[in-house]
Parts: structure tokens; C-alpha cells; sequence
């Protein structure tokens, strides 16, 4: 390869795009290696069209290769507004940048809420922190639910994750972290008697909690486009330690795997199988706040937190969550009708 030529990258700056190929000025020429680096520039979201053209070089062993892009908006400012049975009037806002200042880094700004839920997330990603092949970031976080209705208690939680993620292969990714949390409990004291027992005693005996906890999760992605696959499959396995400081101790593994298969051009079949376990150790037991919580966001049709343990003792019939959950679904996907790409 005598020259690489990059055209049309009027915002994104030249070593974002160069640093996609696995291969430089001087190397032997690959087209297999060609291939992987245009679908690696597909896939940053950044650009409409990505073509890669060879031409003769100065000399019949050289060649010159032109990438020609095309580059698209990687801003956004998005609102949201809807209504949800389960929630009441649900509402959205958020502001992001997948190319920050050309540079190919991630900021995005989020606030949402509904009647029962209010959430705000700041979230930043460097993919080539160091200009290594490691992707570092940090996550921010407030959430405050109230569960009342579902389970007798409010649940309030602030904190922040720093991650570094590093490719094991082309496919397969390893993120560790971590994550400092502040986790408050709330029952409201004019019907403290009116709650589940176990509710009751969980908030006298501790109605807060820090935890300290480090993260190890490993994703394998073989589907063929990141946002909007047709076939491929996807899957990732996830474990956190809590206990290095903190007033909590626990292990929990979660694992999700997904399958696309083109049933059509236009029509893709999804299968769909999760999971998860919580485990305390060092003698200490599950807070509640900490427990599985499953409904509608995982099996469609269900109320919040709809299936999973209950105190049939108590009138309320209040959902404690759960350690260990799995499900399986399996969907059709197509695009609105008269709807434009």
C-alpha cells in the first residue's frame, strides 16, 4: 500500500478514521483487512457511506487506496412524550454527541420521568483512551422510583461508574469498572402498618446503604449492523463484587443472548433469553432494595414488578423481589408502514 487517501471527513478528524484500519502505509495490501475496516467505520455511526477504492500505485506492486465518506449529523436533541399504563405520563429529554468536537468521543445528557420515576444520567466515552485500543469512560447517575404501589417503598439512588474496556478479538470486548452507589429507603410513616412486614423491618433495621462494588462483563457481537441488525447474534455475560468498602456484600451475575434471523427483507425474527443471580457472602443478606424486580420490561403483558415473590400474608400482597430470574422471548420486527427509513 503506497498511499491511504481519506476524502469527505470534513468534521471527523484524520486519525479517527485511519486508526479503524489495521493496517498502514508501507503494509502488504489485505483485502480481508480492507472489508473489516470499512465495516468498522459503518458501524461508528458517523458517516451516510463509507467506500474504499483502489487504484494503481507509483509502481506495478503499489497501490493507493481512496476512502470516500460521507458524513451525517452525530448530534442530537431528542424529546419524548407518552403515556404508560403501568406508569401514567411518561416524558424524555436528552442531548448527545457520538463525535465530540471530531474526535470520535461520546457525551450524552438524559432526563426522564413519569409519574412513579425521575432519572438523570450524564454519560462520557473515550474509545481510544491513551490512543490505545481501550475504551475508558464514567457514568453519573440519580434515580428515585417510587414503588409504592408494587412493592410499599420508595427507592432513591446516586452514584457513578468509571469503566475501561479493552477487545479481546474482533468480536469479543471486556469492560471492567467501577461503581460507587448511595442507595436510601423510604416508607411512609403514616402507613408504615399498612406494608408488608418484611418491608417494615428492612426499613427499622437499615434504611440506607453505600456500595463499593467492581464490575467485569464480556460481549461477544456477531450481528451485522450495531443499531438495526437482520441477522447475527449477540451475547454478553456480566458479574459485580460488592464489599471493597461499602455497607453491603454480594456477587451478581446477569447474562442476556439474542438471535436475528432474516425471516424476509423486511421482517426479522428475535429470540431472546435473560437471567440473573445475586448471592450475598461475608454472612450478609440481600437488601431489598437490591433484589429482582421483573414486570412488563421483561415479559411483555406484565404489571411492574408482576411476577416474582410476594407476602400473600398481607392484603397489599406486596412483590420482596427475587435472587434469580430468567426469561425468554421471541419477537417479529418490522418497519412502520409509510414511514420513511
Amino acid at each position: 500500500i503506497e498511499r491511504i487517501n481519506v476524502n469527505g471527513n470534513l468534521r471527523t478528524k484524520d486519525h479517527v478514521i485511519r486508526r479503524e484500519f489495521r493496517l498502514a502505509e508501507g503494509d502488504a495490501y489485505n483485502p480481508l483487512l480492507i472489508d473489516r475496516a470499512k465495516k468498522r467505520l459503518n458501524a461508528l455511526g458517523f458517516f451516510k457511506s463509507v467506500d474504499v477504492k483502489r487504484r494503481p500505485g507509483s509502481a506495478p506492486d503499489r497501490v493507493v487506496l481512496d476512502v470516500d465518506l460521507v458524513e451525517q449529523s452525530t448530534g442530537e436533541l431528542s424529546f419524548g412524550a407518552g403515556y404508560s399504563t403501568a406508569e401514567g405520563v411518561i416524558g424524555d429529554v436528552s442531548i448527545s454527541e457520538r463525535n465530540l468536537l471530531g474526535n470520535g468521543q461520546f457525551l450524552r445528557l438524559r432526563l426522564a420521568g413519569s409519574m412513579e420515576r425521575m432519572q438523570v444520567d450524564l454519560s462520557f466515552t473515550e474509545p481510544r483512551f491513551l490512543d490505545q485500543n481501550l475504551s475508558a469512560g464514567f457514568d453519573l447517575f440519580h434515580k428515585e422510583i417510587d414503588q409504592r404501589s408494587e412493592t410499599g417503598y420508595e427507592s432513591t439512588r446516586t452514584g457513578g461508574t468509571v469503566r475501561l474496556g479493552f477487545p479481546l478479538s474482533e468480536d469479543l470486548w471486556m469492560q471492567t469498572g467501577y461503581t460507587l452507589e448511595y442507595t436510601k429507603m423510604d416508607v411512609d410513616e403514616r402507613y408504615l402498618d399498612e406494608v408488608s412486614r418484611v418491608v417494615e423491618e428492612e426499613y427499622a433495621r437499615n434504611d440506607d446503604s453505600l456500595a463499593s462494588s467492581i464490575g467485569l462483563s464480556l460481549t461477544y457481537d456477531r450481528r451485522n449492523h450495531p443499531k438495526n441488525p437482520t441477522g447475527g447474534y449477540y451475547l454478553q455475560l456480566a458479574t459485580d463484587m460488592a464489599g471493597l468498602g461499602g455497607d453491603v456484600q454480594y456477587v451478581r451475575v446477569n447474562g442476556e443472548g439474542r438471535f436475528y434471523y432474516p425471516i424476509s427483507e423486511k421482517i426479522t425474527f428475535v429470540g431472546r433469553a435473560i437471567g440473573g443471580h445475586i448471592e450475598g457472602w461475608g454472612g450478609d443478606d440481600i437488601r431489598l432494595t437490591d433484589l429482582y424486580y421483573r414486570g412488563g420490561e421483561t415479559i411483555r403483558g406484565f404489571d411492574r414488578a408482576g411476577f416474582g415473590p410476594r407476602d400473600l400474608s398481607h392484603s397489599r400482597k406486596d412483590a420482596l423481589g427475587g435472587r434469580t430470574y430468567w426469561a425468554t422471548t421471541a419477537e417479529g420486527r418490522f418497519p412502520l408502514p409509510f414511514v420513511p427509513d
